[in-house]
Order: C-alpha cells, then sequence, then structure tokens
C-alpha cells in the first residue's frame, strides 16, 4: 500500500507536445512537395546520367529517402525544433558531374568515408576547424560550377530532343510568370510536361515491379583517386558548408542547434545510405528554412512541419522500385529538364554568394573551373578547381583568407 501511495504522489511525467497548427501543415506540405519535385527529379536524374538502372538505384532511392524520413522524424521529435537530415542535393549533383570516371563501387566508397569522418568530426568536436580549410564560399563556387555543368548538359539533352524538353520549359515559365513560385513553377513543368509524354509517347509502365526494394550489402572500392576526388569535396560541401549554413538558418529564428549533435545524426545518416547503396546526407538548409520562420506558425510548434513531411516521405521511400521503374521509363530528356529547371533557384543563390563574398576571386576562379568538362591526372575538375579557388583566394585575397584559416588572430 505504501508503495502505491508512493506512486501517487509521484506520478511517471508524461511526454507532451504542443498542438498542430495551420500553418505548420502548410509549411510541412511545402517541405514534402520541394522532396517531390526538386529532391527526386535531380536524384533520378543524376542516377539516370551515372547510368545506375535497376535494383541498384531502387536502393539508393529507396535508402536515401528513408533515412531522410526516419532520422528527420525521430530529431524533429525529441528535440521539438524544425530540424531535418535529408539527401544532400548538393552532394548528388556533385556526383553527377565528377563521378562519370568511377565505377560504383568507388562512389559507394567514398560516400562510406564521408560518413564515418563526419561522425568522427563532431564526436571531436572538429567541424569548425574543417570547415576553415577551404572556405565556404570558395566551396560554393565549386558547388555552383557543377551545377553549371550539369544544367549545361541538361540544355544539350533538351536541344536535341525538343518533342518533350519544351512542353516542360513552356509550363514553367508560364506557371512562373502567373504565381511568382518557383515551387509551384516545377510542379507544372513536371505536370505540362508529363501529359505531353503521354500524348507523344504513351503512358510509362511500371513492368510489374510493385515490390519492396531488395536491399543487400553493396561493395565497395576504397580506391585512393577516388577517396581524394569524390570524398574530401563531399565532406566540405555536406559539413563544411551544408551543414555549417543549416545551422545559421536554425539559429537565426532563435533556436538553440546543438551543431555537433545535428552534424552526428548527418554523419551516421550519410554512413547508413551508404552502407544501403546511397550517397551522404547532410542538415536540410531548405527544409528547415522553410519550416523555421514565422510563416511556419507559432515557435514551439514548428517543428511539426518537419515531422508531418517526414511520414509521407518514408511512404514514398517503400516505393522506390515501380518509382524509379516508372520515371526510367520515362524520356531522358523530360526527367532531366524537369531536374535542371528545378534547381534554377539555387543556382541564381549560388552564384550570388560565388561573386558577392568576401572572397569572390577564389570563388570565381573556383566556379570557372568547376564548370570545365575535363578530367586532370585522373581527378575531375571540381577537386581541382578547390586547390585552385584557393590558391587565387591566396594571391589576390590573402588577408581575408587568413581571417578564416586564423580566426583568433583575425579578431585580435
Amino acid at each position: 500500500m505504501a508503495t502505491i501511495a508512493a506512486v501517487r504522489q509521484h506520478p511517471v511525467p508524461r511526454i507532451s507536445f504542443p498542438r498542430i497548427t495551420r500553418p505548420s501543415v502548410s509549411a510541412g506540405t511545402t517541405v514534402f512537395l520541394s522532396y517531390i519535385f526538386a529532391g527526386l527529379t535531380v536524384q533520378v536524374g543524376v542516377l539516370t546520367q551515372l547510368g545506375i538502372s535497376g535494383p541498384e538505384a531502387s536502393n539508393w532511392f529507396f535508402i536515401t529517402w528513408m533515412t531522410t524520413g526516419l532520422f528527420s522524424l525521430i530529431l524533429s521529435l525529441v528535440t521539438k525544433q524544425p530540424v531535418s537530415i535529408n539527401l544532400s542535393i548538393a552532394a548528388m549533383v556533385f556526383i553527377a558531374g565528377s563521378a562519370s570516371g568511377f565505377s560504383l563501387a568507388q562512389i559507394l566508397g567514398a560516400n562510406l568515408v564521408v560518413g564515418v569522418v563526419a561522425m568522427a568530426l563532431s564526436l571531436l568536436r572538429l567541424t569548425d576547424v574543417f570547415a576553415r580549410i577551404v572556405p565556404p564560399q570558395i566551396a560554393i563556387g565549386v558547388f555552383a560550377g557543377t551545377v553549371m555543368a550539369f544544367m549545361w548538359k541538361t540544355s544539350i539533352r533538351a536541344i536535341d530532343d525538343p518533342v518533350y524538353s519544351v512542353p516542360v520549359i513552356g509550363g514553367f515559365l508560364v506557371a512562373l510568370v502567373i504565381t511568382r513560385s518557383h515551387l509551384v513553377a516545377v510542379i507544372a513543368a513536371a505536370v505540362v510536361g508529363f501529359v505531353g509524354v503521354v500524348f507523344t509517347a504513351g503512358m510509362p509502365d511500371a513492368g510489374g515491379s510493385m515490390a519492396l526494394p531488395q536491399l543487400a550489402l553493396p561493395a565497395f572500392d576504397f580506391n585512393p583517386s577516388s577517396l581524394v576526388a569524390l570524398g574530401l569535396p563531399l565532406l566540405i560541401l555536406t559539413v563544411g558548408v551544408g551543414n555549417l549554413q543549416a545551422l545559421a538558418v536554425l539559429r537565426s529564428e532563435g533556436f538553440q542547434a546543438k551543431g555537433n549533435s545535428y552534424g552526428f545524426a548527418a554523419g551516421l545518416a550519410s554512413l547508413v545510405n551508404a552502407l544501403g547503396g546511397g550517397h551522404p546526407a547532410a542538415i536540410g538548409g531548405s527544409a528547415i528554412a522553410i519550416s523555421s520562420g514565422p510563416s511556419a506558425g507559432p515557435k514551439e510548434s514548428r517543428f511539426w512541419a518537419i515531422a508531418l513531411s517526414s511520414v509521407p516521405t518514408m511512404a514514398v521511400a517503400l516505393a522506390a522500385v515501380p518509382v524509379i521503374a516508372v520515371v526510367q521509363d520515362l524520356p531522358l530528356s523530360f526527367t532531366l529538364t524537369v531536374g535542371a529547371l528545378a534547381l534554377t533557384k539555387a543556382f541564381r543563390a549560388l552564384v550570388i554568394k560565388t561573386v558577392s563574398g568576401p572572397m569572390r576571386y577564389g570563388a570565381i576562379t573556383a566556379f570557372v573551373a568547376a564548370a570545365l568538362p575535363l578530367h586532370l591526372a585522373g581527378l575531375p575538375m571540381a577537386f581541382w578547381a578547390l586547390a585552385a579557388g584557393v590558391a587565387a583566394a591566396g594571391v589576390l585575397e590573402s588577408g581575408q583568407l587568413m581571417k578564416v584559416w586564423r580566426p583568433s588572430r583575425a579578431a585580435a
């Protein structure tokens, strides 16, 4: 009886959550639509460019979408903050532009190392130190150059196959003029282009592929050249640029973001992605930007935007096999054109950051070098662009470069 009385006096605490608000539902819907009409189209276009199809493409799609939904759901509910861990578009576009000379096993080996190193940097609290190796503006210039190369290849494909690309571009431009919304314009482009494909080539066929992905541990090749050429730039883009910018957005809205904890979660998601045959993850800057501002409702309820968008994201992951089968049955020019249009807004922002920051000469040098369709000494231009950008900054902007490398001395 005494035990029962003690329990009544000290009841077990209940876990309570703020109520779901209409603005948070709206923001969550926008986040999910951005996954579908930006992330999905870009990802499928990248897989197609790399020549990855069938089970490998389905596994890549499944694992990256499942970790996006699962990690984001858990983090948002545990922290009650609008924090997202998602498939990194920067990583995807970089791989599309720089991994053509490497095998799938070498790409996955580099991805696996990126996840392990990202976790180690967070555990050792060395993320900020690592981010100073290559200044963020120069890394952004490299990313802008790889996006430029991706969009250039897409433009050539669109010109060669205008039957499928012209309706996509027309739908995008008309919707953009009417709505002034980039996301709505991308959705309109996909819908109008799909209708055009159905009229000209017929309905795409899933080919009896209504099945769950058959996951198996992929082969890994830890080739030194792929680790240097792919692993280092991917680590800089995800940990040194993507994660830090996403955390900056979250903190600007008044949230106390735990950078090392969130960085560790992103590294763990990257590790799981690689083991499942996918690419590195990062803290989701675009999702956080949509869900952390005042338009997402009261501050204490904004995490619901991420949580609500995570559930349908995991449902899409379970449909990886038919999704890949249907999308890869579509004309390549349609898929690539929609993916390129989805990147136009981000590309504009990247170019502005490249040319307007304190190290613009180094960043512009990196941008131009990364956009060149060349390989030197067996390494893609993205790697050489990092070196060229840092070298140009060292010659032309040494003062700004030293402020990044030695912030304590600059402050003194």
